[in-house]
């Protein structure tokens, strides 16, 4: 496969989320964006624009059930299980109020396995009871459970039908249902554990991705694009900022995807070593929980360098001791001679 930006980009989106919480952590307003949205919410959207062109690139590639949700698993489960244990078997035992018999022997200790059915479960007993952000563990996970989703879809839409007009229909379906309910709903609509507003605030973002792909849209791609809709959006925002959301689900993708798939030597020799962004993402969130516990009153700048450096070097052992190890798994199918996502 091509060389790319994609996994520099997906660490800066994951750093992004990073960045974002640790405001949230230490009692900050979260920054915005362009006065648009908080820079957490702009690191999933990423997230979500990039496997929207991706995940549909590989179901079109190898339209085959099996190969294409075994990759799906390999990508997120095991990483996930092994931070779920830590977690569990960690991270909770050394943080609960709770002696360790009182928090083994509670239910919600185990609980905390339905993470692993992606049943998104934030509560180990006697875990930060009393943080800004209180009994919460990983409350990143919440994503996890939308992307699976929205995998699966992709798969039905593709044995529905192959026609184009089925992915474009399908993201002004996500982007009517955002605008008549999911922006202005007050009351969460619970299914499985997620709040299913999610799935069209952010799968709006995914399935614009799958358009940029099903239409093939990387022949627009080009630096004068990105410049040219990144100059759109600051002259929405400034002159029309109320139309900034419509805007930025085209313009947001087209800069997303024109640089991520644009090659820069520098940036990817950065990330040649490995795909980091994932640990990353799972694994800030108890990072930042524990040492805002630990040190509650560092300062902003050191503490999000703390975090950055003991995530990433468990991001780091995630993806060399258990997601690249995972991922060697993944079956391939033998008419093709391209590497499949």
């Amino acid at each position: 496969m091509k060389a790319n930006n994609l996994n520099f980009l997906r660490l800066i989106a994951a750093g992004l989320v990073l960045y974002g919480h640790s405001a949230i952590f230490l009692g900050r307003p979260e920054p915005l964006f362009l006065s648009w949205m908080p820079l957490g919410p702009l690191g999933v959207a990423i997230f979500f624009i990039i496997s929207g062109y991706l995940v549909t690139q590989s179901w079109q590639q190898d339209p085959n059930l099996r190969r294409f949700f075994i990759r799906r698993c390999l990508r997120i489960f095991p990483g996930l299980l092994v931070c779920v244990l830590l977690c569990i078997f960690v991270l909770g035992p050394w943080f609960t109020s709770l002696s360790l018999k009182q928090y083994f022997a509670h239910e919600a200790t185990w609980h905390y396995l339905r993470n692993l059915g992606l049943y998104i479960t934030y509560y180990l007993p006697g875990v930060f009871e009393h943080s800004r952000v209180p009994n919460a563990v990983n409350g990143s996970l919440w994503s996890l459970p939308l992307e699976f989703f929205l995998y699966i879809v992709v798969a039905l839409l593709s044995v529905i039908s192959t026609k184009k007009w089925i992915m474009i229909a399908t993201f002004l379906t996500s982007a009517l249902l955002y605008l008549l309910w999911a922006q202005s709903a007050t009351e969460m609509l619970v299914i499985y554990g997620t709040d299913m507003r999610q799935l069209f605030i952010n799968g709006t973002y995914f399935w614009a991705g799958a358009v940029f792909y099903q239409l093939d849209l990387k022949r627009y791609f080009s630096i004068t694009s990105v410049v040219l809709a990144s100059v759109g959006i600051l002259c929405i925002q400034t002159n029309f900022p109320q139309f900034l959301f419509l805007a930025g689900w085209g313009l947001l993708p087209l800069i997303v995807l024109a640089f991520g798939l644009s090659t820069n030597e520098i940036l990817t020799r950065i990330t040649a070593t490995g795909d980091y962004s994932y640990g990353v993402y799972i694994y800030a969130f108890p990072v930042q929980q524990a040492i805002a516990f630990l040190y509650p009153k560092l300062n902003f700048g050191i503490y999000v360098a703390l975090c950055m450096a003991v995530t990433l070097t468990l991001a780091i052992f995630s993806w060399h001791l258990v997601e690249k190890a995972a991922l060697a798994f993944k079956p391939r199918n033998p008419a093709l001679a391209g590497a499949i996502i």
